[in-house]
């Protein structure tokens, strides 16, 4: 692999676009989705310019980074999930086992384009979607709308992810 980094960042992409914990704090507005785009590359950073951090190490850091940019606290250890798959790829990476890297990328789930910055959705030729609000004179029917939404989420068996109240 002629530049690993550029690989385990393609691999942190993959990975944190799949990150159920990571999409619901985005689509739930309790943090930018800004944040999460820059998530991969922070990682890949703290991976290259960390000695040998470990699963521990990892899940601290995205721990950290959910609470300090979305204001969520985890607490079904999918933070120690996500670092384990990430540290098996940085060390096929430090090994150089290009082979063994790139079949195990292919294992992964597929990217989700919710993750990718603007730049990287042109270059795909993908187009960014255009989210239409509709906002109503009336907040009478816009509050009812928000109670039918709510209902919906409780029949549908839904979780709510809760942002972590400041003390």
């Amino acid at each position: 692999m002629a530049n690993t980094k550029d690989f385990f960042h393609g691999v942190a992409q993959r990975i944190l676009s799949n990150w159920t914990a990571l999409k619901i704090a985005v689509e739930h507005g309790f943090g930018e989705r800004d944040y999460a785009v820059e998530l991969p590359s922070y990682m890949t950073e703290t991976f290259y310019t960390n000695d040998n951090p470990t699963t521990d190490d990892i899940a601290g850091v995205l721990e950290e980074y959910m609470d300090n940019y979305f204001n969520t606290e985890l607490d079904d250890n999918s933070s120690t999930q996500v670092a384990e798959h990430m540290c098996k790829f940085y060390r096929y990476c430090l090994e150089g086992n290009e082979t063994i890297a790139i079949a195990e990328k292919e294992k992964l789930p597929a990217l989700q384009t919710w993750i990718l910055s603007r730049d990287e959705l042109r270059q795909m030729g993908v187009r960014e979607p255009i989210i239409i609000v509709n906002e109503s004179d009336d907040d009478s029917e816009s509050d009812e709308a928000d109670e039918d939404v709510g209902n919906k989420m409780e029949d549908d068996d839904w979780v709510e992810v809760k942002p972590r109240r400041k003390k």
